[in-house]
């Protein structure tokens, strides 16, 4: 006989913060960017925007926990504040920011992060007319790099020649979100028009454009889930209600679900792990993380847990998985920014 619980492995998991000693504490976030992480993180480095003049940021090593000293070590080259920060999924000592200067730069620092000051960038393009908003490598190209502006433009840079590559600049509005396919073949845009367009890079064409449904003012996200063949998309109704809609990426006239999680102001992060199907959503301003089990056939989701914290996350991202303990059973790991710390989860 069948049971009425739906089998899961994931029944069970939930999140767990470590000990205040092993919080990274003293620090002090500089730009609010609402539709950035604000933060980024690898296996042994987590990146922050600094607060201060000439737009610095803060690479420190994961290892050193605890109060972050009063003179630390900062890569500044910027002459506006940082907006996003992304590091490079093949290397781990190079980074990536994007400035309210219209800049793009590209950062190695020494293994076991900068003992001091780095004023002098490896890498600096500059090829937007607007400040630059969003960053994110290729997940399977090494050294490309694609950015967001407020020029209504994506750019693809050729890291390892140094040159824009392709440009995309048929947004009539500016872009909200950007994400990458498993296979790094594609790109997905949000734009504040409400639309969704997904774009083969190589064709520098949208190969698909459609209304996304979300009809509130606030900030989307979008994001491919795996190898799937189906995406979702994070926004807001009228009433303020936050939504997660699915579709097939191979017709997307229509959404084929459609949830209601709740009324808030904060716009939710997407994180998904292609290993275990879930899907993780954290809001900014709020002190949660959600999850959810993602399957091919309807209702698509399947509500799993929440993590709750004590302190309301600015910005929060996602470790590698081989960041990951498997030996304590560990399946994902994040860290939180919060007002002046960060906490690892």
């Amino acid at each position: 006989m069948k049971g009425i619980v739906r089998a899961s492995k994931f029944r069970h998991v939930f999140g767990k913060t470590v000990r205040k000693e092993d919080h990274y504490d003293n620090i002090m976030p500089g730009s609010s960017a609402p539709d950035s992480n604000l933060c980024d993180v690898n296996t042994k480095y987590f990146g922050l925007p600094w607060r201060g003049g000439g737009g610095p940021f803060v690479v420190w090593p994961l290892a050193k926990t605890g109060r972050l000293p009063a003179a630390v070590p900062m890569l500044s080259g910027h002459g506006g504040p940082v907006m996003d920060l992304a590091f490079s999924p093949f290397h781990e000592e190079v980074i990536a920011s994007a400035s309210d200067d219209c800049t793009v730069k590209v950062w190695e620092f020494p293994v076991d992060g900068p003992t001091e000051d780095i004023h002098a960038s490896s890498l600096s393009f500059g090829g937007h007319t607007k400040k630059v908003i969003l960053v994110r490598w290729n997940p399977v190209a090494d050294n490309v790099l694609a950015s967001v502006s407020f020029d209504n433009t994506v750019k693809l840079w050729d890291v390892t020649r140094g040159s824009e590559a392709y440009s995309f600049s048929d947004h009539p509005d500016a872009i909200q979100a950007i994400d990458w396919n498993f296979f790094g073949s594609k790109y997905a845009t949000y734009c504040k028009d409400k639309k969704v367009r997904i774009i083969d890079p190589r064709n520098n064409v949208a190969a698909a454009s459609f209304d996304a449904g979300h009809q509130g003012t606030k900030g989307a996200k979008v994001c491919f889930l795996g190898d799937r063949k189906i995406f979702c998309t994070i926004g807001f109704s009228k009433q303020s209600e936050r939504q997660i809609f699915f579709w097939d990426e191979r017709d997307t006239s229509k959404s084929l679900s459609e949830l209601q999680i709740d009324i808030a102001s904060g716009t939710l992060i997407p994180f998904y792990d292609h290993d275990t199907s879930l899907l993780y959503l954290a809001g900014k301003g709020d002190t949660n993380i959600r999850y959810f089990e993602i399957e091919d056939d309807a209702p698509y989701q399947h509500y799993v847990a929440m993590f709750s914290g004590k302190d309301p996350q600015r910005g929060i991202c996602m470790q590698p998985k081989r960041a990951c303990d498997t030996h304590n059973c560990e399946i994902a790991k994040f860290v939180r920014l919060t007002a002046n710390s960060l906490e690892p989860v």
